[in-house]
């Protein structure tokens, strides 16, 4: 009979373990990420006799009570809550979140709060530091899994590539560009015009600008210069704050030219598309670098050099012993007007010097070679300048990626630059997507350089991608958050904080990248799966099971007494 009593307290014990596990989920219906446990009941045998009557088996087994042998996680995914910060995130599927604490211990949690701390690292409500992979500058995954850091400022980065894209478009219905009168004629001495004035409007048919960078983040306008010269054939000249740059050519073997050219040249088939093989550079031009003129008789001679008209770049000004940088260059407008020398008449041709604001500050007589400035203290200069090589020289054949400028970053530093390795701006793709149909002028380009920016925001796409958006108008993405699922989620155990590891620390989980099995929601956080409604059935059922085994120890207490009862 005693046994009956042990048996009844065995369901006790249970009832009041399954009490616990109801009450720690209801506990938990809060807690972001948690998943609920389930008792699972085991029965206990306290004898087992198997007799035979006519040959037929008779089993006699008593029960020796129940108790909870395990709990049973629940996975299965909770609702989600909008919170509308961006590093609240939610997986929509399979998988965990992996965050590592400072001695290196990998946990797993479907608890999306994260934030970043002072170092720009990405990390849980604990400190520890979400997993997952860098980014490289083509948005690959770069490295192992590790630790993510959001830069919390972009620095400055020299432009040295640009790419025309579709749906850039150079109009069929725009007529040829009338030829300047002074065109290949010789304009004084040593000075000849290379066909192309950014100031003459007749001398293009339309003009784009690009603001590119330097290796300080100083912005400069990269300006196109389109110019039909007959039928389907066009030509294109660039300038860096107005002065004319030089193109260099790399082709379709990798290999570069290392000559200057003044404009490249391309043709259209009837149907508007590019005709690659019949891409020309013409006229050859040599770069000067550094060139220092000083002052004589309030003057200062140029007429030693031979440049072309709009190319001269003065970067550099000595005042009263000191020395300033600055960014002056040659308008290219030409004007004529009459000189009388000794009874004589002359004609000379003259342009403005002008500022980076396009202020006049000098005056250039092309004729006479000679500058003079308006402050009169200026007493040395230090230039750039396209010298013409060979008129009319031209190099045909096919170009892939063809177009490199050079540009002139020593506006900002007083090293010169050096010759031989002067940067480049490299327009790839140029030519697979222009083309010429009657349509307006459309001109699409993108470049890679940009000036310091300061992070602004930081969004998370679906795919696990954090971007992040700077001051300076750029849209980087910087790592991509990786997913752990495991084969038997039963081998994860609670470590309490929304954290899990596996049991065994060798077992080995599946990891990938955001997106593959689970969408990453950012914005929300995937909330407890406890059902309140299913916990209080589970509740209230307990609570019966527990009076009743309490039930069973009274009645047992009752049937003793009546046993002791027998005997007065």
């Amino acid at each position: 009979m005693l046994q009956s009593f042990y048996t009844a307290f065995t369901g006790l014990n249970a009832d009041k373990t399954w009490l616990s596990v109801i009450s720690d989920n209801i506990a938990n219906v809060n807690t972001v990420g948690f998943k609920k446990e389930n008792a699972v009941f085991e029965d206990l045998l306290a004898r087992s006799l198997t007799t035979f009557k006519n040959g037929a088996p008779v089993n006699q087994e008593i029960g020796g009570g129940t108790f909870i042998s395990t709990t049973v996680k629940d996975f299965s995914q909770g609702t989600f809550m909008n919170t509308n910060n961006p590093l609240d995130l939610a997986l929509d599927g399979e998988g965990f979140f992996m965050v590592k604490d400072e001695t290196g211990v990998t946990y797993y949690t479907r608890n999306g709060e994260f934030r970043l701390d002072a170092n720009g690292d990405l990390i849980n409500m604990l400190g520890m530091k979400v997993q997952g992979w860098m980014l490289d500058e083509q948005g690959n995954l770069a490295g192992a899994v590790g630790a993510i850091n959001i830069p919390m400022d972009m620095p400055p980065k020299e432009t040295t590539e640009i790419k025309f894209e579709s749906p850039s478009n150079l109009d069929s219905r725009v007529e040829d560009a009338t030829k300047m009168e002074n065109d290949k004629a010789e304009i004084g001495s040593n000075f000849s015009h290379i066909g192309f004035d950014p100031s003459e409007a007749n001398s293009y048919s339309y003009i784009n600008t690009v603001t590119i960078y330097d290796s300080l983040g100083n912005p400069h306008s990269l300006s196109y210069y389109f110019q039909k010269v007959d039928g389907n054939t066009w030509r294109v000249y660039s300038t860096v704050d107005g002065a004319i740059v030089p193109i260099k050519l790399k082709f379709a073997d990798n290999t570069i030219n290392d000559n200057l050219y003044s404009y490249i040249e391309f043709q259209f088939d009837d149907q508007g598309k590019l005709i690659t093989d019949s891409l020309k550079a013409g006229y050859q031009v040599s770069y000067k670098y550094d060139t220092d003129i000083t002052k004589s008789a309030g003057e200062f001679d140029v007429s030693g050099l031979t440049a072309a008209i709009g190319s001269l770049h003065i970067k550099k000004i000595q005042k009263n012993n000191d020395e300033f940088l600055v960014n002056f260059h040659d308008s290219g407008v030409v004007r004529t007007i009459t000189v009388d020398v000794g009874g004589t008449t002359e004609t000379h041709y003259i342009g403005n010097i002008l500022d980076s604001n396009g202020n006049i500050v000098g005056e250039i007589d092309y004729t006479s070679g000679k500058i003079t400035f308006d402050d009169a203290s200026i007493e040395k200069i230090t230039l750039d300048y396209v010298e013409p090589v060979s008129s009319g020289a031209t190099l045909t054949g096919t170009v892939d990626n063809p177009v490199k400028c050079p540009i002139t970053t020593s506006y900002d530093t007083m090293t010169s630059p050096d010759v031989n390795n002067k940067n480049t701006i490299d327009i790839s793709s140029f030519w697979n997507d222009l083309k010429q149909v009657a349509s307006d002028f459309i001109f699409y380009a993108q470049q890679d350089g940009n000036s310091k920016g300061d992070i602004m925001s930081v969004a998370v796409s679906e795919d696990g991608t954090i971007r992040a958006t700077y001051t300076n108008g750029k849209v980087k993405d910087i790592a991509r958050l990786a997913v752990a699922t495991f084969k038997d989620k039963e081998m994860l155990v609670r470590k309490g904080n929304w954290l899990y590891v596996p049991n065994v620390q060798t077992f080995t989980p599946v990891i990938m990248p955001g997106g593959v099995i689970s969408k990453v929601r950012s914005g929300m956080l995937e909330m407890s799966n406890v059902d309140i409604a299913s916990e209080f059935i589970n509740l209230i059922t307990a609570q019966r099971a527990y009076q009743a085994n309490a039930r069973v120890i009274t009645t047992d207490d009752q049937i003793l007494q009546e046993t002791m009862n027998i005997k007065r």
